[in-house]
């Protein structure tokens, strides 16, 4: 019978660095999807709907409305919080992340940590979405935008950005890298009621 040895064998000691100490070991690797998953099929014309899938009768007086991209500059504008989505190589979905932002010069710009996933992940292409939900009326926006995402270091074009106009971070800890979102695609919605 073989021995147990506590800490979980190898999976849960420590490294040790020579230089500085004890090192974690790396996050476990996210599984991709399995192939069941990699597509859904279209309900064929005689087969239906099961009763209360995701039909909604007698929802009458909404429209919906495709905003023009001025619009949903203005709307960006209006607020603070969104989401950047981007994809971490080996990851079977998005990750997205809430951040504190401000919308300079026709960009998005936010503040993030330089180990944090957003800089190690996001820079090159990101989408980022923003909304306003109002769930007891059922109204509401949502501007999506997409586009490169880059990390801004050159002086000039940091000392572009007025001060005190980027938000502080609800998050703590140190954000002192500041990433710039340029949208190629913006695309909104708005559901009102008449």
């Amino acid at each position: 019978m073989a021995r147990r040895t506590s800490g979980g064998g190898a999976a849960g000691r420590r490294r040790e660095d020579p230089a500085t100490g004890p090192v974690a070991p790396p996050p476990p690797q996210q599984r991709g999807a399995p192939d069941e998953y990699a597509g859904t099929d279209r309900l064929a014309d005689e087969q239906e709907l099961l009763e209360g899938a995701d039909l909604v009768e007698g929802d009458e007086g909404a429209s919906f409305t495709v905003l023009e991209r001025q619009t949903c500059f203005n709307l960006l504008n209006t607020r603070d919080i969104g989401r950047v989505a981007f994809t971490i190589e080996g990851d079977a979905a998005p990750t997205v992340l809430p951040v504190n932002y401000a919308l300079v010069d026709g960009g998005i710009v936010f503040r993030s940590t330089l180990a944090g996933a957003i800089m190690r992940h996001a820079r090159g292409y990101a989408a980022f979405q923003v909304d306003s939900l109002d769930e007891e009326s059922r109204e509401g926006w949502s501007v999506l935008a997409s586009g490169p995402c880059q990390w801004i270091r050159d002086a000039g074009e940091l000392a572009r950005v007025p001060q005190g106009r980027l938000p502080r971070p609800w998050a703590e800890g140190e954000r002192d890298q500041v990433l710039k979102i340029t949208p190629g695609r913006l695309s909104g919605r708005r559901i009102s009621r008449r």
